[in-house]
């Protein structure tokens, strides 16, 4: 297998994630980013500090790498709700930015996170295929499918889209609305209310992170790889199982202030993950109770 060249738009925790598992195989990775710590980064990774709309560097940038990987975006589905202009100035605008530069380079294979999560709404069918309408329910879903029609616009082969499911793990910082089992893992640590809207009954697709990681490896490797992708454990479960599970794994009760439900919050999601599986070596390996517990040993220190 040959080395390429990938750059990464974003340093958080999906963008390091992918870095961090680019350079074990001896991918030559870049990370560009407004926050970035050159110090902060092992060898093998090069640190970039900036912006996407930054026409000037970005167009640097892609000039020497033949991938790029797109995993920034400046909201979360609780940030945004409800303020569409928000969304569009701090997820959609700075995308777009992005995509202008990108259009000097046709060439330059781009695999771009969407969201498995928002994008679908409340399907129909569960699990849900790639091949579903797009209905966001939430001014975040709803940035990230028109950031998928902007990518329509270029060359096909070109192109690929990843939706992910709910992606946890080691690493995972604290982000408001986002994160679900880093704030429940929270929670039973520090001994502190969980936010609870509804009943409890919201079925979600939870995907470890080296899963998620392994994915991306493998569309890295596979140029031949194009289209929409769902990434996701392919599995269902409610937040009621979920807490239950943190419960058991950390050997501590949450304690739940029950809200009323919100009109922007997906019921019932679980994704289809029949074409990724089918199209590489990639199957999901952490479950989630396993997953869970190492991420409860990182919080420890004893992972």
């Amino acid at each position: 297998m040959s080395a390429r060249n990938m750059l990464i738009i974003g340093a958080g925790f999906l963008g390091r994630a992918i870095a961090l598992r680019l350079t074990r195989d001896g991918q030559g990775v870049t990370v560009l980013s407004p926050s970035v710590d050159a110090n902060a980064w092992p060898s093998g990774i090069t640190a970039v500090r900036g912006r996407q709309e930054d026409e000037a560097l970005l167009g640097e940038l892609l000039d020497r790498h033949d991938t790029v990987i797109h995993a920034a975006w400046g909201t979360t589905p609780g940030f945004s709700a409800g303020r569409p202009a928000l969304e569009a100035e701090k997820g959609l605008s700075p995308f777009l930015a992005f995509m202008a530069t990108l259009q000097r380079f046709p060439e330059t294979r781009m695999l771009f996170l969407s969201s498995g999560g928002t994008v679908y709404g409340d399907p129909t069918d569960l699990p849900v295929p790639e091949s579903a309408p797009l209905r966001p329910l939430s001014c975040y879903g709803a940035g990230k499918a028109a950031a998928e029609l902007f990518l329509g616009l270029r060359a096909p082969i070109k192109t690929l889209i990843v939706r992910p499911a709910n992606i946890y793990g080691p690493e995972q910082p604290l982000r408001s609305g986002f994160g679900v089992v880093r704030h429940l893992l929270r929670c039973a640590k520090e001994k502190t209310q969980f936010l609870l809207w509804g009943d409890g009954r919201q079925v979600r697709d939870y995907l470890f992170i080296d899963d998620f990681t392994e994915a991306i490896f493998q569309f890295t490797v596979r140029p031949d790889l194009h289209g929409v992708f769902n990434l996701g454990s392919g599995e269902g479960t409610t937040l009621r199982e979920l807490i239950g599970q943190i419960e058991a794994v950390t050997c501590r009760s949450i304690h739940i202030d029950a809200q009323p439900a919100r009109s922007a919050d997906v019921a019932r999601i679980v994704l289809d993950i029949t074409r990724i599986c089918k199209s590489t070596e990639w199957l999901p390996a952490v479950g989630l109770k396993d997953g869970i517990a190492r991420m409860h040993r990182w919080l420890d220190g004893t992972a």
